[in-house]
């Protein structure tokens, strides 16, 4: 028999019913085979026919999929009643809010990162600027100085790299160092470039946890170059300070803007040198 149903309903046969749904017929077949969507009717010869009414059943299912598990989804299509829809949906529900809000979070990160290298890209390396920075909430690795010679940097390296990776923050800002002030003028100890690495503190974590870098006026400097010579700056940043009748705070800054996940020339990288200042 080629056709069931009425000329008010009328049936539709495998190959139109994939196509109306943009599939292809494999995936009817699949679907059919692990029971999870079969077709209302089947003829003498095995022809598959589909009501009208399955279509928006099919696409629910293929929805569904992105939510629920091949073994929840079957459940769901056999059981089919009201409190275990409301089960489901409302699950599904939460999952799409947390799934959103990782979405949401992530975007906020990435536009935040475009900033930091247009802000490279327009900056000015032969010029020091000033400028007042609002407080900010850091988390601080463990003092490399304190930590085993020739272990300390990858130790504390490793313990923000692991907090911004349980915190979903790497494709935010990059990974910062802290000095103390002192370093621009006695030298800094051999073989350490800072003395703390940072991150900026995660939304869901308490304040107290961050380190507090104040507000206030601050002189800048966009270094070009590999991170790890940012010191050859320092008798610039100490002598404008001296000119100015700046009083050097008891931190340096220091935070890529244009690193290596920018550019893959060291030597084009650009750092941001913030260094408190009163007068």
């Amino acid at each position: 028999m080629a056709y069931h149903g009425s000329p008010q309903n009328p049936l539709i046969v495998s190959g139109q019913f994939a196509s109306i749904c943009g599939v292809n017929k494999q995936t009817l077949l699949y679907y059919d085979k692990i029971g999870l969507f079969s077709p209302c009717y089947r003829d003498e010869s095995g022809f598959r026919y589909y009501a009208p009414e399955q279509v928006d059943t099919f696409h629910t299912i293929l929805a569904l999929r992105e939510i629920m598990s091949l073994s929840e989804l079957k459940r769901y299509v056999y059981v089919r009643e009201k409190a275990y829809f409301q089960r489901v949906f409302e699950r599904g529900v939460d999952n799409l809010t947390r799934q959103i809000d990782r979405l949401e979070h992530e975007r906020a990160m990435m536009l935040r990162k475009l900033e930091l290298v247009q802000e490279a890209g327009d900056a000015d390396p032969a010029i020091i600027y000033t400028r007042y920075c609002p407080k900010e909430y850091l988390k601080l690795s463990p003092d490399i100085y304190t930590l085993q010679p020739g272990k300390g940097e990858p130790s504390a390296m490793g313990s923000i790299v692991q907090y911004r990776v349980e915190h979903n923050l790497s494709l935010g800002r990059g990974i910062g160092g802290i000095l103390p002030s002192a370093w621009l003028t006695e030298g800094k100890p051999q073989g350490t470039h800072c003395r703390w690495y940072y991150c900026e503190l995660a939304p869901e974590s308490p304040l107290e946890e961050g380190f507090v870098k104040e507000a206030g006026n601050y002189m800048i400097y966009y270094y070009k170059g590999d991170y790890h010579t940012t010191y050859q700056v320092f008798p610039k940043l100490v002598d404008y300070a001296e000119r100015n009748g700046f009083h050097i705070g008891e931190y340096v800054y220091e935070e890529p803007l244009a690193d290596e996940i920018v550019e893959v020339d060291p030597n084009h990288c650009i750092t941001r040198i913030s260094v408190p200042f009163t007068l």
